[in-house]
């Protein structure tokens, strides 16, 4: 099931002729591109010489948050040109009402994944720990700093929600093909698991925070990240541990052997306690989502939650030494 997504027929006349101010001439040609797990506009377009752009943005019919985000990014793009090196090229951006639109260069992909081999991953796990190599030194000082996903922004305790008795954990629950077994197991060790919620050390540097398949583009000679509003400072280590889960759950390698990969990319070893505590951090935030009601407008996103929800508790278990989660109720995106 596709987001529902605007038409460029749609866009207010001015906004479409602020967008042909910063391509630099008409708009010929314009068509949806489809992809992603929101509703946004987002547009292939191309001017009358050929060029081609892409346009992104929020319309009349999205959230508070979604408006935010996409101006938050545009933000990103503008104070970190330093970003230029792993996006797109950001041109610019124009509104009118409520409608926020950004415009970047068109970069065509030639690779998609899944399905993950092994020379994509370790050509992604690379790239990623390039960018984080590559944190400029004010991004300490411009960029809100994280430790963990306590704060409000980040969705707090995921834990702390789901060991509560009441509807974050009955839905929690309701993932797993004996529910009963899965509340056992919760009972186990859903406070061992809350109480890992701690900041998490290891090198820092600017982080992207959603790193997914479809947020990364394989073109030609080179791989780009796109979508940027949750651009923050703090450990790596969280950036790559939320990553992980979604290799894993794609067929790609297992979220601990992912994670040697970047070790070895970056020349680093996280301490033992830290592994643990992101990942009881990762597992928690889509513990505490996965099994929530469908959000209207956004039909996939329980299921790419939950496709990652599991590969992230088989990890914290492994960290952990204990038994792994009953087997999860079969879902289909």
């Amino acid at each position: 099931m596709r987001e529902p997504k605007p038409a460029w027929d749609s866009v207010p006349p001015e906004l479409r002729s602020a967008i042909e101010k910063i391509i630099g001439g008409a708009v010929t040609r314009a068509g949806i591109v489809w992809g992603g797990f929101g509703p946004s506009a987002t547009f292939a377009l191309t001017r009358a010489d050929g060029t081609m752009f892409f346009c992104k943005g929020t319309h009349p019919g999205q959230t508070r948050q979604g408006h935010e985000a996409l101006l938050h990014e545009r933000r990103n793009y503008e104070r970190f040109p330093e970003l230029t090196a792993f996006s797109p090229r950001y041109l610019g951006g124009a509104d009118r009402g409520d409608w926020h639109m950004a415009v970047l260069e068109s970069v065509a992909r030639t690779q998609d994944v899944p399905p993950w081999f092994d020379e994509t991953t370790l050509r992604a796990i690379k790239f990623i720990a390039d960018f984080h190599a590559a944190s400029p030194e004010r991004a300490v000082q411009d960029l809100d700093t994280i430790r963990d996903f306590s704060g409000p922004m980040y969705g707090g305790d995921g834990w702390k929600a789901v060991i509560t008795p009441g509807s974050t954990q009955d839905g929690f629950v309701a993932l797993f093909e004996q529910p009963d077994a899965a509340r056992d197991w919760l009972a186990r060790h859903g406070k061992g698991f809350a109480s890992l919620t701690r900041e998490v050390g290891g090198p820092a540097s600017w982080l992207h925070l959603d790193i997914r398949s479809d947020n990364l583009l394989f073109a030609a000679e080179r791989l780009y990240l796109v979508d940027w509003p949750l651009l923050a400072f703090g450990p790596a280590l969280l950036d790559i541990a939320f990553f992980l889960p979604s290799l894993a759950g794609e067929g790609g390698p297992s979220c601990a052997e992912g994670l040697k990969l970047y070790e070895r990319a970056r020349g680093i070893a996280f301490a033992v306690d830290d592994i643990a505590a992101a990942a009881a951090m990762v597992a928690g935030f889509f513990a505490a989502r996965a099994g929530e009601p469908p959000i209207p407008g956004l039909p996939r996103l329980r299921w790419i939650q939950k496709l990652q929800l599991f590969p992230a508790l088989d990890w914290l278990s492994a960290c952990l030494a204990i038994e792994r989660p009953p087997l999860p109720r079969p879902f289909a995106a």
